[in-house]
């Protein structure tokens, strides 16, 4: 019998939710805590972006940028400073996606698909470069991380 590859979805994973509230343009925000890759061990992820309105409509050419900060050495986060990801200065080695936003006010969902994933435990980031603050309420990041597995 041959082999047959199956996509394996795992269930969301709040990422961001409260974080994003009245996130400020070039804002940088940094989930709560660390996703357990080393334990999980997907290979891939999809993020799902909910920003729920803006304080006013974005500039042209908006965009969110996807940041991945690892923990390589079970320690420290490769997060571009000292490790503790409470300051990071978000590099190209970290970003692993833009999310394009229109300009205009209002709910926008965005994806970023296919983010290759290290087997080590991560905290993901963002980096608002809309010109606009995010309103009080109501915004989320998602991830929907999955394997292939072969039968």
């Amino acid at each position: 019998m041959a082999n047959k590859q199956l996509w394996v979805p795992e269930s969301a994973s709040a990422r961001m939710t409260t974080e994003l509230n009245a996130m400020a343009d070039n804002g940088i925000v940094v989930d709560v805590g660390d996703y357990a890759n080393q334990t999980n061990r997907f290979r891939f992820a999809d993020f799902l972006l909910k920003a729920n309105d803006f304080a006013a409509a974005p500039d042209a050419g908006a965009l969110f940028e996807l940041h991945i900060f690892y923990k390589l050495d079970t320690s420290n986060y490769g997060d571009g400073e000292d490790g503790d990801v409470a300051a990071p200065t978000p590099t190209g080695n970290s970003l692993h996606g833009i999310f394009l936003i229109e300009d205009a006010a209002g709910v926008q969902f965005q994806q970023v698909l296919g983010v290759p994933l290290s087997p080590f435990a991560f905290r993901t980031c963002l980096v608002n470069k809309c010109g606009q603050a995010l309103a009080a309420t109501g915004h989320t990041l998602n991830m929907y991380s999955y394997n292939e597995e072969l039968q």
